[in-house]
């Protein structure tokens, strides 16, 4: 997963790391655990599809993001 990209995205759209953790019902610690794959940490389908919506992923940003 290219985290740098989801960063990327969350800044361009005037969000926050913790904004973008609230909208996904994650705690901050939670979403950043899972955004760094901390100790294998990662997010679920329905937290991936939750982002794809909050962040209004194209479908090109989804392939560079996901499976990059």
């Amino acid at each position: 997963m290219n985290s740098d990209l989801i960063k990327g995205k969350i800044r361009e759209l005037g969000m926050t790391q913790s904004d973008l953790a609230e909208k996904m019902g994650l705690s901050l610690s939670r979403f950043n655990a899972k955004l760094n794959e901390t100790a294998g940490a990662e997010f679920s389908l329905g937290e991936a599809q939750a982002m794809i919506r909050i962040l209004q992923l194209s479908r090109d940003q989804i392939e560079q993001i996901f499976l990059g």
